[in-house]
């Protein structure tokens, strides 16, 4: 009997063992890490509440982003998740160790994608002719770039087609997105590619401009994505009426041309006049069943870590029924989160590596490993901690697998100052920081914000306001005279906006600053240049520490009587999101409007974040580097609500906000598309104040002073001598 009981035990503990599964979660459960869309639809919401509570032996885990679902399904902290095949350009990249289990088909095709050459049969030589030959100064109908992963064809692809045909211009004076656009324009005659060419418009129009060749043959002189010739069916309506090669998705092709579904003649055009072209520069009917392709892109997948990839290729299989996509049970809301589309995912056996995977798609890795310019092209991006390097080279990834060019390189140095040192010296391309440091960059580094983080929120934006107490009897901005005042930090733009704008509307002369105030504080004065710089942190901020949060708490605490601070730290504050005991039950506090601003109530707004680069650099330079950024906005940005990106810029990373960029970041702009901003037309913009005039107080100093002290010590020594309390 003892015997039996041990057999027993041991048989119930191997069947409890194997029922809690080999997943990372509670009782052995398969974490299934999931990335909220952007739309309305808010799959995550509906469906994991349904795994847990129907026992489903699945948990869900929420990704900032596909990278951050790879990473976690690395570190193994989650067990799958449903991914593009781009997703597994970058896991092979990154070395990240997971295996393909299921493809997540939506009709019986062995490849997502096949794309062939179709042209007419008119450019056809009788003799065998290699595609260059027969192609040049034909007219080509392009179906441009996009965005999506499907249609029109991506970056990368497109190029990977481009250069099957024709060379890689790689001219010095040119940026990388202007040497391709000569090279298709040089190559083939009167064409039509639609569509933006780069994202800055200005520059899009430039380029259109120069090789209007590009956009002779489209239907309208706009050659924008609203032209009747863009994308895959515009090609094929450009390939009928005026073109002599099209590159198309193959199920596209047969169906324009009506060799899959039925159409009247009068509605297509006749297939015989049309062909297929190969790679090698023969010929096939249209009709040929299996015809030459030039590119393949294989389906979306399922990848898990190692350990739990047979048990989920097993509970993919489970997902049999007919009709699971609309099961109201778990099963259906675990195909929802795949967003699985037909019956079943089709299971590999065994499942394989992400290379292994991809190598059975013909050119589509050979489109991600494609010769770039020599000597190759790179942007250096500066950084001030190991979690922004870790970001930097992860967008660096997504950016090369979306084929944005030249790639990013990531550098670290100990803070921005020394990054921007990095940038002056040319060690570096490009730092983000923040608008304090727009009128040091600009001042200390000869350096300018080439792109500005813009966002349509006013509140969201850097604002200064005056805020008081409620008792305090200050209700103008005059009524600043005498007393205490707490900025942020010395030299920020708090500091010059208020100083600036007192300025003008008192017609105060540099010299009126002394004594004007009864009090100043304002950190971040080294007291290693002059020892007179205690002035400013005397009384109000605790050693050592700076910021918004210090300039509120003086003022909470009765340190000051007004500090500089912005509409969002206010709205903090009044929120009770501040968790310091000092708080905990906020005070009423009022803001000070200037005369010429009711409405808004600030003495100045900036946009929140700027990338920096060296005033000296050259225009091709300035092209490309608007170009890398504004193209990594598009893909992983904000501006596509229903684009479900493999990489967010705006999104915390690690679980902190504000890395590299703000998290309330609506999207990059350039100086020309600032002034075009609905927002633009708001009052008091610093960016606009720097760029029209430098600080006049500084400027006069300077001038009498330069003899006299040396360079390294002119800025910090004429601040303090114009603005120091006598």
């Amino acid at each position: 009997m003892q015997k039996v009981a041990v057999i027993l035990f041991l048989f119930s503990f191997i069947n409890n063992a194997l029922l809690q599964g080999t997943g990372s979660g509670t009782n052995g459960n398969l974490r299934l890490c999931v990335v909220e869309g952007r739309g309305s639809y808010k799959r995550t919401l509906k469906n994991c509440p349904v795994l847990d509570k129907e026992s489903s032996g699945v948990e869900c885990v929420l990704g900032t982003d596909r990278l951050d679902c790879l990473r976690r399904i690395n570190k193994g902290t989650v067990d799958f998740g449903a991914f593009s095949p781009e997703d597994l350009i970058a896991a092979q990249w990154a070395g990240v160790d997971v295996l393909v289990t299921n493809e997540l088909r939506y009709r019986s095709k062995p490849f997502e994608r096949s794309v062939v050459a179709v042209v007419n049969r008119r450019i056809l030589s009788d003799e065998p002719m290699p595609v260059r030959a027969l192609l040049k100064n034909r007219t080509l109908c392009h179906p441009g770039s996009g965005v999506d992963d499907l249609r029109p064809l991506s970056f990368t692809l497109s190029a990977y087609l481009e250069f099957q045909v024709l060379s890689r211009d790689c001219l010095d004076d040119l940026s990388l997105a202007e040497n391709r656009v000569k090279a298709l324009a040089d190559f083939f005659g009167s064409s039509c590619k639609a569509g933006a060419w780069v994202v800055d418009k200005n520059r899009d129009a430039q380029l259109k401009r120069k090789y209007f060749s590009l956009c002779a043959a489209c239907g309208s002189s706009s050659c924008s994505a609203n032209d009747p010739y863009w994308g895959s069916s515009g090609a094929l309506a450009c390939l009928a009426e005026v073109g002599d090669v099209a590159w198309g998705e193959l199920v596209d092709i047969q169906a324009y041309f009506g060799l899959t579904e039925p159409r009247g003649k009068s509605l297509r055009p006749p297939a015989e006049k049309y062909a297929y072209l190969c790679r090698d520069g023969s010929h096939q009917p249209l009709e040929t069943p299996e015809p030459c392709v030039w590119l393949q892109r294989p389906w979306p997948v399922i990848v898990a870590k190692r350990r739990a990839s047979e048990a989920v290729a097993n509970l993919a299989l489970s997902l049999h029924n007919n009709n699971v996509t609309v099961d109201p049970h778990w099963r259906g809301a675990l195909a929802a989160l795949l967003e699985i589309r037909s019956a079943q995912p089709e299971p590999l056996q065994p499942p394989v590596t992400p290379a292994d995977y991809l190598a059975k798609a013909r050119g589509f890795r050979e489109a991600y490993s494609q010769t770039g310019c020599v000597p190759p092209r790179h942007i250096t991006f500066c950084t001030t901690s190991n979690l922004e390097r870790n970001k930097c080279e992860w967008l660096s990834e997504a950016g090369a697998v979306y084929g944005v060019a030249p790639s990013i390189q990531c550098a670290i140095a100990n803070s921005t100052s020394e990054c921007m040192k990095a940038v002056a010296n040319g060690d570096a391309h490009i730092v983000a920081a923040d608008s304090n440091w727009l009128m040091k960059a600009e001042r200390d580094y000869n350096l300018t914000a080439v792109l500005h983080e813009a966002t349509p929120i006013v509140d969201k934006t850097h604002t200064v306001v005056a805020n008081v107490l409620t008792d305090s009897h200050i209700n103008k901005m005059a009524d600043l005279r005498g007393k205490r005042v707490a900025f942020p930090e010395y030299d920020g733009v708090a500091w010059h906006s208020v100083l600036r704008y007192l300025k003008n509307k008192e017609e105060l002369s540099c010299g009126d600053f002394k004594g004007y105030f009864k009090e100043i504080c304002a950190p971040g004065v080294s007291q290693s240049v002059i020892e007179q710089a205690k002035v400013f942190t005397t009384n109000c901020y605790e050693e050592g520490l700076s910021g918004e949060m210090q300039a509120l708490k003086a003022l909470v605490e009765g340190k000051t009587d007004v500090a500089f601070i912005s509409m969002e730290t206010y709205k903090t504050y009044r929120a009770k999101l501040i968790s310091q005991p000092w708080a905990s039950e906020p005070l009423q506090l009022n803001p000070v409007c200037p005369e010429d601003n009711p409405k808004y109530c600030f003495i100045s707004w900036a946009n929140i974040g700027h990338i920096y680069a060296s005033k000296n650099i050259s225009t091709m330079r300035h092209q490309e580097i608007v170009n890398v950024f504004t193209k990594l906005d598009q893909l992983f940005g904000k501006q596509y609500p229903f684009h479900n990106s493999i990489f967010s810029m705006y999104s915390p990373f690690n679980h902190q906000p504000d890395v590299l960029f703000h998290n309330s970041t609506k999207n990059l702009i350039t100086d020309d598309s600032l002034k075009s901003q609905p927002y633009s037309r708001i009052p008091l913009n610093f960016e606009r104040s720097l760029s029209n005039s430098t600080d006049s107080c500084q400027a006069e100093e300077i001038a009498n002073l330069s003899a006299k002290i040396q360079p390294g010590l002119l800025v910090m020594m004429v601040s303090l001598v114009v603005y120091l309390i006598s």
